[in-house]
């Protein structure tokens, strides 16, 4: 089977086919609020939200799924790691790329309703226009996700139950991302402190890429320690 070019052109396609489909649903409930209330804020910065959880799902599968799949069709586990780090490091700029075209389709929607297409939240951008930051934004976001996604699922699967105590490393992943953009971090008792960490750093392009970069390289590095020598379960 080849890997990881069809596994990467079937989850670009489901992807494409959620968005056509998500981006409608969020449209609509858009127009819903403007005819029974009052639209004054974008409504697409708020989806994003489960496109996140969908690219931490992705991370799962691929361990879950896609490992005892083509190792079982004769792809060694070193072969399978490399191979799904490209696809990984093609897989997230696509899901960003979609992001940022949602942003730009919203901005004609609001545009043709005279809509304020407000941000509330502290992003890298300013405003949907600003594409280049948009898309680096998302992309070291989507990075993160997928790589804790597939790093604690390493876990469950080599350890099951055990796989709970990764769950905190998965969340430092994300965490690291998330502050070197300098979002809010809304954790329980720990996220008031994070954030004003995170607020003190200097928010750069530069430093949420080079955080992105470090994630994908650690995630990944942790995540092959785990299954270099997995043995195979049956389901």
């Amino acid at each position: 089977m080849r890997f990881p070019t069809r596994l990467l052109a079937a989850h670009s396609y489901f992807a494409l086919l959620l968005f056509a489909a998500y981006v409608v649903v969020v449209a609509v409930i858009a127009v819903g609020v403007d005819v029974f209330g009052t639209l004054n804020r974008s409504a697409w910065e708020a989806a994003v939200q489960l496109p996140r959880w969908y690219a931490l799902f992705v991370g799962v599968a691929l361990v879950r799924e896609y490992l005892p799949l083509y190792i079982a069709h004769g792809q060694t586990r070193r072969q399978f790691g490399a191979q799904a780090a490209v696809t990984i490091a093609l897989f997230a700029p696509f899901l960003s790329a979609l992001i940022t075209v949602g942003y730009l389709l919203e901005t004609l929607l609001y545009g043709l309703f005279d809509r304020p297409q407000v941000i509330d939240r502290v992003h890298l951008f300013t405003e949907p226009a600003q594409v280049p930051l948009v898309f680096a934004e998302y992309l070291v976001e989507f990075v993160a996700w997928i790589v804790a996604g597939a790093f604690i699922m390493a876990g469950f699967y080599r350890w099951q139950g055990g796989g709970l105590l990764l769950i905190p490393v998965g969340i430092g992943l994300w965490v690291l991302v998330e502050g070197a953009i300098g979002k809010e971090l809304r954790l329980p008792l720990i996220g008031d402190r994070l954030s004003g960490l995170s607020a003190d750093l200097p928010q750069s392009t530069g430093l949420a890429l080079g955080v992105g970069l470090g994630v994908f390289v650690f995630g990944l590095a942790l995540t092959w320690l785990i299954i270099r020598d997995v043995p195979l379960r049956n389901r």
